[in-house]
């Protein structure tokens, strides 16, 4: 594009960029920006180049725009640049050379200090600072200052897009003013020295006539071979303290103007015909990068043969503890990575790749203004690309690490890359987020593939890897889940035989079966931690969860005939017997006691063989009450929350709690459902199918619902 459509883009897009967006409400709403990107599509087409859709939605969003800005008209009025100020630069510097030529001593040369050779020299330095980059960014990083300062946000906009252009303009002008003072003085000597007589002469404490004569030899050859004029003797034109020079300076007018014209007047016409070239180049082709968020977000034809590959640029501070993220421990990266590091791969073939900072980077600071090497200077603008260029083109968001209060890298900002900020606080507003909440929600991954999502709109591979990041995920979860589900399944069905049956087991007995369960638990619990860390692939964390402080084991009966007999006959039929004696008046001489007795066993015996029949109990055991098992399972739950999604035991046991709340009373109907029988086998993994859907929705919730990864920020 040209740099007059390029002044209508960005007109618009520092409008639609506005800060202030009650402002911008007023003048451009959400559906005028609508409306613009479907007349510039219904125009363009589907499938049109970026650059002529983004041309053509300026030029109708500006026709509805500009009738309700009138600053905006007269900023698009306003010329950047006329070609009169090339004619003011030269006029500038003739001037300025006709009059340094009256610096020195009146009508007289001295050859060792005219003002011809401080103009040499001068430009000289100019020379050699061209050929060797400033490492202050020189013009460059002064054009950026004056481009942050503005306060007007389309002028800064543009003074930072048109930096390129404005740096050859302003070369070109300085390179005018340059040639234009060097021919002042030529004309300055020749004018003056018609009408006067200028003599030529030399003074010095240090120096002889000797070391004199070499140096303006030396100086004076490429003039001398110009103009064919010798280059006279100095020892003559030593002058004594006070006394005046004598010698004619015609010759050394000669030679000092042929000088000025081959070491500046040449050279910097020159520089200032490339320096047009190249403006007028960039003015006919302006650099408007549209591989910006801006641009990217307008629609999705501005994103076309997008690489299946979503690059991450991770940014940290060297002193920053190692980060996990998607399984990997992500720490400052001081040596580049001979491969990038994948994140998620999707089956449609999308990845998200870490890229460390590349080379010349130390702690996170990079030089990104290094101007290209000398012979690159006089390549073609946007042949010799800049560090930042490439690394920008090899980024698509950046990924940064940071503390409360730390400002981001210039660099990242120069970047014009999107950046999602990590940053370790308890609060952060979108889009930074708390390295110490980042676990609210589904997954830290998933609050982070949101912020993705957020900072590239409407990018088709980032819902993609979305997605299977998700899958993976819940089969992660289900296969953490089932091992979480089989441990406790097997304290569930845990049966410890009593050697006493029924309720009136000794207590001696129940607490040496409490003791024995509480010793199988240690076990299990060991197991468990065991299992989840291979699984994982690491080794468990000696305290993320201790085995829980239980209640007593609950003891679940046979209940004995031959005693529920004895207890029956005495408690019942023989009370019934001794009824019967007494209302006979103890006539039947306590055959009614014996006999009230013997049929109260009988039937006492009947009703408990009964009772043990339809309960199905074999003999006594004990096993874990259900106010056992509530903090066991809040234990494992938690542990498994620690090892697996990184909380802190704290944090997990407090998510625990309301999730475990809700599941309470399917928890207790399924305790309540468990054998009696100290025979049971194949319950523990019976318990397990049964458990692991209910313990994936109690660590859904836990981690903030069973949906919170796929959620969508509101607009």
């Amino acid at each position: 594009m040209t740099e007059d459509e390029a002044r209508q883009v960005l007109l618009l897009q520092a409008h639609e960029s506005a800060g202030d967006r009650a402002l911008a409400e007023q003048t451009w709403t959400a559906e005028d920006r609508s409306w613009a990107t479907r007349q510039a599509v219904s125009a363009v087409g589907e499938r049109a180049d970026p650059e002529r859709f983004v041309l053509a939605r300026a030029a109708v969003a500006l026709q509805r725009l500009l009738p309700r800005l009138p600053a905006a008209q007269r900023w698009l009025r306003r010329r950047a640049w006329h070609p009169a100020w090339v004619w003011l630069a030269a006029l500038a510097g003739l001037v300025l050379g006709v009059v340094a030529d009256q610096l020195g001593p009146p009508q007289r040369v001295n050859l060792l200090a005219p003002a011809v050779w401080a103009v040499v020299a001068w430009n000289g330095f100019v020379y050699l600072g061209l050929l060797v980059p400033s490492p202050s960014g020189g013009v460059r990083k002064w054009l950026a200052g004056w481009a942050q300062r503005a306060e007007d946000g389309v002028a800064a906009l543009w003074a930072r897009q048109a930096a390129p252009l404005t740096l050859q303009r302003l070369a070109l002008l300085l390179h005018v003013a340059a040639a234009t003072l060097a021919l002042g003085l030529v004309a300055g000597l020749y004018l003056r020295g018609l009408v006067l007589d200028y003599r030529v002469g030399w003074q010095s404490t240090f120096l002889d006539a000797t070391l004199v004569q070499a140096v303006l030899d030396l100086l004076l050859t490429p003039a001398r071979l110009l103009t064919g004029i010798v280059v006279p003797e100095v020892a003559p034109l030593q002058l004594a303290p006070g006394a005046d020079a004598q010698a004619s300076a015609a010759p050394w007018i000669h030679l000092l103007a042929a000088t000025l014209a081959l070491a500046v007047v040449l050279p910097r016409l020159l520089l200032a015909w490339l320096a047009a070239a190249r403006a007028r180049r960039l003015a006919l082709h302006f650099p408007l990068p549209l591989d910006t968020p801006y641009f990217e977000a307008l629609h999705p034809l501005m994103r076309p043969g997008l690489m299946p590959v979503v690059r991450l640029l991770w940014v940290a501070p060297a002193e920053h503890p190692p980060l996990r993220l998607f399984g990997h421990a992500l720490s400052a990266l001081d040596e580049p990575r001979a491969q990038p590091l994948t994140l998620v791969q999707s089956e449609e073939g999308d990845q998200l790749q870490l890229l460390p900072v590349p080379a010349g980077v130390q702690g996170a600071v990079v030089a990104p203004s290094a101007a290209p090497a000398w012979w690159q200077r006089w390549l073609s603008p946007g042949s010799a690309k800049s560090p930042l260029a490439r690394l920008r083109e090899d980024t698509d968001v950046v990924l940064l690490l940071t503390r409360p209060g730390q400002a981001a890298p210039t660099w990242v900002e120069e970047l014009g890359r999107p950046v999602v900020v990590l940053v370790d606080s308890p609060e952060a507003e979108p889009p930074r987020l708390s390295l110490q909440h980042r676990h609210d929600g589904w997954l830290a991954e998933g609050r982070l593939l949101l912020a993705l999502e957020t900072a590239r709109p409407g990018d088709p591979r980032l819902p993609r890897l979305h997605q299977a990041w998700l899958s993976q995920q819940q089969k992660r979860l289900d296969e953490g889940v089932g091992l979480v589900a089989a441990s406790l399944g097997r304290i569930a069905a845990t049966h410890q035989p009593v050697a006493d049956e029924g309720f009136l087991a000794r207590r001696a007995e129940a607490e040496a079966a409490n003791t024995a369960l509480t010793a199988a638990l240690d076990v299990e619990w060991r197991a468990g931690a065991d299992a989840l860390a291979h699984w994982l692939g690491r080794r468990a964390l000696e305290d993320a969860a201790p085995v829980p402080s239980t209640a007593a084991a609950q003891v679940k009966g046979r209940l004995g005939e031959g005693r529920a007999a004895l207890v029956g006959g005495v408690f019942s039929g023989a009370l019934v017997g001794l009824k019967a004696d007494v209302l006979s008046g103890g006539l039947t001489l306590g055959a009614g006691l014996l006999t009230g007795g013997l049929l109260g066993a009988l039937g006492a015996a009947g009703m408990a063989k009964g009772l043990n029949v339809v309960r199905g109990t074999d003999r006594s055991f004990a096993t874990w009450s259900e106010t056992a098992l509530a903090p066991i399972t809040l234990g494992l739950l938690q542990r498994y929350l620690v090892l697996v999604h990184e909380q802190t035991p704290e944090a997990a046991a407090e998510r625990l709690g309301p999730a475990l709340a809700m599941q309470q009373a399917t928890l207790s109907a399924l305790w309540q459902g468990r054998e009696r029988r100290v025979a049971n086998e194949g319950e523990a993994e019976r318990l397990a199918l049964q458990l692991q859907p209910l313990l994936r929705q109690v660590v859904q919730a836990a981690l903030g619902g069973p949906t919170a990864g796929t959620r969508r920020p509101a607009p």
